[in-house]
């Protein structure tokens, strides 16, 4: 039924118009194709800048990766020395306890204490020394010395107490 109305249809119309709608039939498929293509064209630009900022931040990130390798290889190197100085210092300081109760089992042995001064800092004859200065008259003199300090004060007060007008200072006291 379709086709007898198609054939009624196209035995109505002249060949000229034929051809027309034909012609606009085939450039509307020629727009919907370009518009098609144009479509797929604008997909291809937004994958391939899809692909470059992809590729972009790849680098970036194998950049990253680089420079975290490097900072672990520094810190691994770092970690290494530190273990290094701390193995050093904990022989040293074993070293020094076996020394230390080296000099602690000489000493009690000894049961003594040596004098470990030089010939330099031995006494010579007629210089004072610290045993010296501590005993005898060293002692007498600083007793003097107080006694006569301290009666200087009193005579300064009393001097101070009379150029004051207040009267004398030593009278009050008795």
């Amino acid at each position: 039924m379709i086709d007898r109305r198609e054939e009624e249809f196209s035995s109505q119309l002249t060949e000229s118009e034929l051809q027309a709608i034909l012609e606009e039939s085939e450039r509307q498929k020629q727009d919907d194709f370009l518009e098609s293509m144009e479509g797929q064209v604008k997909g291809l630009k937004a994958l391939e800048e899809a692909n470059q900022l992809l590729e972009d931040q790849l680098e970036d990130a194998n950049t990253e990766i680089d420079r975290l390798r490097r900072e672990l290889e520094r810190s691994m190197a770092e970690a290494e020395e530190a273990d290094y100085q701390r193995r050093e210092a904990e022989k040293a300081r074993k070293q020094l306890e076996r020394t230390l109760y080296q000099i602690q089992e000489g000493a009690q042995g000894a049961g003594r204490v040596t004098d470990l001064r030089d010939a330099r800092m031995q006494r010579r004859p007629g210089v004072l020394g610290v045993d010296h200065v501590t005993r005898g008259p060293f002692l007498k003199g600083m007793v003097l010395g107080m006694l006569g300090g301290g009666a200087l004060l009193l005579l300064v007060l009393e001097a101070i107490s009379l150029f004051n007008g207040r009267g004398e200072l030593l009278s009050r006291l008795f």
